[in-house]
């Protein structure tokens, strides 16, 4: 059931359906980046209102940010996946293309809810696109 929900949340946040993908965490939901997307953001966000609150502003930004999911693997964990997936994207201010790829290793709680989003991702591709 937690590749359907990968899929789900995903989808949803990148669709910048912020209470849609809220729905989806559970309670100490926990969001890492053991590489951090830019300067001065945290390798670790706790809460389900301290991530929305973090990937609005951020997600807003650009247009459509869309995900596509290449691959989900299952684990010996029936509650944790690992996914690769894509955005496709353009930033709102300067109408310039912004792609990346990322691995994730998410984990589920018994309700099938996200606990843990734990996000490698490029972040020289992001700083190419925001920094002037």
């Amino acid at each position: 059931m937690s590749v359907a929900h990968t899929i789900e949340v995903l989808r949803r946040l990148g669709e910048a359906d912020f209470d849609g993908t809220a729905a989806l965490l559970a309670d100490g939901f926990v969001q890492e980046y053991p590489y951090p997307p830019m300067p001065g953001v945290p390798e670790r966000i706790e809460g389900i209102e301290a991530f929305i609150d973090f990937v609005r502003p951020g997600m807003t930004a650009f247009e459509p940010y869309r995900y596509s999911v290449d691959a989900i693997y299952e684990t010996t964990d029936p509650h944790t996946v690992i996914a690769e997936y894509r955005s496709h994207s353009r930033l709102r201010a300067t109408g310039q293309a912004y792609g990346n790829r990322y691995i994730a290793v998410l984990r589920f709680d018994d309700d099938d809810r996200l606990v843990l989003w734990r996000e490698y991702l490029n972040p020289d591709l992001i700083a190419a696109v925001v920094t002037p």
